[in-house]
């Protein structure tokens, strides 16, 4: 006995529901905290962002992108009941870093938003700090004096600037921030160049960490042979732009870190790239 049309169709879309709902649930089970450090490099082109996801869950997004390519993509790495992120980190107030920002200050219940020492009287920098004021988001300067421990065992060590910042160039005032779970290391260096690297390392700081997210986008100007032997990574992530005008990443950088024996990943030829400690 053949199955009536209208069941055979109710049947259809029940089977459809069913898969629809799985898939959902293997991606919202795919996001709960299992232990681990996670580290989202976003594909936000020609700018900068990551999303650090600690043991416990707490979430850490420093830098916002030159679009909203960063709100999208937290969209998808985070789970769809999460409506919150602990701490934003505005490594350098150039705006290839922080546009995401404001529509994620008014989406997201944020914590605490961490700022450069160097700012800028530009109209969206201006509106950054308005809608962060206007959404009761504490407004934290960097300090390496105050290190920020997540308390579960993660750890986010601000080695730059030093206080007070010395005269120095807008780029080398980056927030230089190193993440650290158990054995894992991972060196955030905004876009700083050569210059500030020289400076940074003559202060005796140690930079070491087993990933180096690349300053400036793998401009010529950054990544010296001193630096990265001073960081020693086991890895280099380059957050740049598939055909940018700038022509980052550089021959020259690259060819430094094929020297130093470094493998290259960007975001460029790969998209989003995730890594686990």
């Amino acid at each position: 006995m053949q199955m009536p049309h209208r069941f055979r169709r109710a049947l259809l879309i029940l089977c459809v529901m069913l898969a629809g709902a799985s898939f959902v649930l293997v991606r919202e089970l795919r996001r709960i905290p299992d232990g681990h450090l996670a580290v989202h490099f976003f594909d936000v082109g020609q700018g900068d962002s990551a999303l650090l996801v600690s043991p416990s869950g707490k979430t850490v997004l420093i830098d916002g992108g030159p679009d909203l390519s960063a709100l999208e993509a937290l969209g998808r790495a985070l789970p769809l009941s999460r409506r919150s992120i602990d701490l934003l980190i505005l490594s350098h107030p150039d705006p290839d870093h922080f546009i995401a920002f404001p529509e994620v200050l008014r989406r997201f219940e944020v914590g605490a938003l961490l700022l450069p020492a160097i700012q800028n009287d530009e109209e969206p920098y201006r509106a950054l700090l308005a809608i962060a004021r206007e959404r009761g988001v504490a407004l934290v300067k960097a300090d390496p004096k105050r290190d920020i421990d997540l308390n579960d065992g993660v750890t986010l060590d601000i080695l730059w600037p030093p206080d007070p910042v010395p005269s120095m160039e807008d780029n080398d005032a980056s927030v230089i921030v190193r993440a650290s779970y158990g054995t894992g290391s991972i060196l955030f260096t905004g876009d700083l160049s050569v210059k500030g690297e020289e400076t940074l390392l003559a202060s005796g700081i140690d930079v070491s960490a087993q990933v180096l997210k690349i300053g400036h986008h793998g401009s010529r100007f950054s990544s010296s042979d001193s630096f990265l032997a001073a960081v020693h990574p086991r890895l280099a992530v380059i957050s740049v732009g598939k055909d940018n005008h700038y022509g980052h990443p550089n021959p020259e950088t690259l060819e430094r870190l094929t020297k130093a024996g470094i493998p290259v990943r960007t975001t460029a030829e790969e998209g989003e790239i995730d890594l686990t400690f």
